[in-house]
């Protein structure tokens, strides 16, 4: 800790306090201990540090300035949120401040030490699904970040997670997805992509095995391929499924996690010399720009991100401690057909 401008975090951690303790020694707050409000004072002093606008306590007054963090930078999803966010906050004479979360999933990350010093009137923060071990680690952070702002979350939100939130029903519309399939005459139906999840209700995986028992269509794991949301991945599941099975028992349609796995699943059918839509139906999510011009044009769902961002900003400025279901739209292009009859 010899960095010429220490931080907050330096602080509290050379006093061996927390950095909500070291908030309350700068805002005079008579909360804390004669001893440990000495203590902090005086490495205060013997760093020579000089107190952020957070620590300073001026997070009390308006800054017009929110932030938004976002697990990926380059997912047209997850930019489409922030363009939404960023032109309500225009309308209400706010500015917004992109931070990228990388480094979510590493045990040494922490949110809170990443915003808490920022001066913001509230952060956004998109959460994706996290392996058990790390979603109490991220409750955690995000617990103490709320001591210094207002939280809204956007995605994937546990229902431990006791912030206000909008919350994607992905159970809901993978069950509707299946639904639609199964109305082509589809019985061989595989989903790929995202990661093996828990039980919650909101879940891809609870939806997708709903829409098939209410098919009356047996669970066949080997149509069950998990993986990460991107193009190569849903090549690579693709590819592992039509190569460890007779072609017989090959599935008529794919749901893909999104329209980058949607991709690579087309060019795996492709390399396979199955026709799309004739052959191999397939559905993708997030309805991307680029999905009416794939060939064929992409059947999709449309979660509405711009409508997230934009009413995630509406709840920061209006103090809003609600959790709702956002909204989503089935797409229906060319990349589905009805089974052929042999």
């Amino acid at each position: 800790m010899n960095r010429e401008n220490p931080t907050i975090y330096d602080i509290a951690s050379e006093a061996g306090v927390s950095i909500a303790t070291v908030s309350r020694v700068l805002r005079g707050e008579s909360s804390v201990s004669e001893k440990t409000r000495i203590k902090v004072e005086e490495t205060i002093a013997r760093r020579n540090y000089r107190p952020s606008s957070i620590a300073r306590g001026l997070t009390s007054k308006v800054t017009h300035s929110l932030g938004i963090v976002l697990p990926k930078l380059l997912n047209p999803h997850y930019a489409m949120i922030f363009t939404g966010a960023q032109e309500e906050a225009r309308k209400n004479g706010c500015t917004v401040s992109l931070f990228p979360w990388a480094s979510l999933h590493t045990s040494a990350y922490d949110p809170a030490l990443m915003l808490a010093d920022r001066r913001l009137d509230g952060v956004i923060v998109c959460v994706e699904y996290l392996p058990p071990d790390q979603t109490e680690q991220l409750l955690s952070s995000l617990r103490e970040l709320r001591k210094f702002m207002p939280v809204v979350l956007i995605g994937c939100v546990p229902p431990e997670y006791d912030f206000p939130a909008i919350i994607n029903n992905n159970a809901a519309l993978m069950r509707e997805i299946v639904a639609y399939l199964v109305s082509l005459g589809h019985e061989r139906i595989a989903f790929i992509g995202g990661v093996q999840e828990d039980t919650d209700a909101l879940r891809r995986d609870v939806g997708y095995e709903d829409g098939l028992r209410q098919a009356k269509l047996p669970y066949i794991a080997s149509y069950r391929v998990y993986g990460k949301a991107t193009p190569e991945e849903g090549k690579k599941a693709l590819d592992s499924i039509l190569g460890h099975l007779k072609k017989e028992y090959w599935p008529t349609a794919v749901i893909a996690l999104n329209d980058l796995v949607a991709m690579g699943c087309q060019l795996s059918a492709r390399e396979h010399g199955l026709r799309l839509p004739q052959d191999l139906s397939v559905v993708g999510c997030d309805d991307l720009f680029c999905a009416p011009y794939l060939t064929p044009p992409l059947t999709s769902v449309n979660p509405h991100q711009q409508k997230m961002g934009a009413r995630a900003v509406q709840m920061l400025l209006n103090g809003e401690n609600t959790r709702e279901e956002s909204d989503w739209e089935m797409v229906i292009r060319d990349s589905c057909a009805e089974v052929s009859k042999k």
